[in-house]
Parts: C-alpha cells; structure tokens; sequence
C-alpha cells in the first residue's frame, strides 16, 4: 500500500494536473492555487489527532471553517463533497469572524482575520503565510508550487498532535518544545 504522504502529495498533484490541463493562460494561476490548497485543506485533517473533547459526540462531523475573505468560493465545496475524516462526515462553514461555539476543528483564516481568538481552541489554524505566522499550517508558493510549512509547537499548544507523516512532506516545521 503506497504511504499516506504520497497519496496526499498525489491527490494535490493530480488536481493541479487536470486544472493545468485546462488553464489556457497566467490568469487562471490563482485558481489552481486555490484548488490545490482546497484539496489540501480536505486532506490536512487525516493527519491530526484531536483530543477528545474537541467533538461533541463519537459521530459529530469534522468542520472546517473558512473565517473571513473566502478565496475558494465552490472549489472548497467540491474537495470536501461526500469526504469522511476519521469515520466523521467533514461539514463546512463560512463565518465573517471565529466563534467558540461554532464547533471549527479546522480553520482558514482570510488575510483580512487576526488568530488571536483561536488560541487554545483546539482548532487546526491554516493561514496563507501571514506575516504574524500565526497560524499552524501556513500555505506558501515555493518554485510555483503550493507548499506548506507547520508550526508543531502551536498546534501542541492547541491540544493537537500532528503526523509526522505531515511533518515529512511539510516545507519546514518549527519542532515542539521550541519559544
């Protein structure tokens, strides 16, 4: 069986491929990066840990909240279309601003959305490298490819434990235990 990293790689390679295929000039570059992160955000999930209380029961769904400037419009909904995450439906949600109560395990923050709020959330914040690097997954364009770099340490901080499997195909990874 070829390994979990692989297929995730794969999976953002394929759906590249065939958006590529179709792209007939430079203007459609940014779709494609967004339909790779979108398949990325859909992915990311089967490799963190939650702790138990992140969910309200054994069946709840995994969601994943889009916070702020939705850069995906319907590409975020055909990658999570019909996706389970762990035995968990994955639901979607879009909000102008995070709310505790709105149950988000996973998180995109829109560039125009301060993480302060998510601190000790338990939610997996993913961010287009801001600046702040506040987030625990941070997209980044690197030789025109859509590439990934983890803050571990934050993600520990949230209660969450992150694959190594993640870890080994991530661009760089800022190791727990580290200020």
């Amino acid at each position: 069986m070829e390994p979990v990293s692989r297929r995730l790689l794969r999976a953002a390679r394929c759906t590249l491929a065939v958006l590529m295929a179709s792209a007939g000039d430079a203007a459609v570059a940014e779709p494609i990066e967004y339909a790779v992160k979108a398949a990325y955000l859909v992915k990311f999930p089967f490799y963190v840990e939650w702790p138990p209380t992140a969910f309200s029961s054994p069946t709840a769904p995994l969601t994943l909240c889009v916070v702020g400037d939705d850069p995906f419009g319907s590409l975020l909904d055909e990658a999570a279309a019909g996706q389970q995450v762990q035995g968990r439906p994955l639901a979607l949600k879009r909000m102008k601003s995070f709310s505790r109560e709105a149950g988000c395990h996973v998180v995109y923050l829109g560039a125009d959305v301060k993480a302060d709020s998510l601190r000790n959330s338990a939610a997996l914040v993913v961010t287009d490298a801001l600046p702040s690097g506040t987030g625990m997954i941070n997209f980044v364009i690197k030789d025109n490819r859509v590439r990934f770099t983890v803050d571990d340490e934050a993600a520990a901080q949230n209660g969450l434990a992150i694959s190594s499997k993640l870890l080994g195909v991530a661009l760089a990874v800022k190791p727990r235990g580290t200020k």
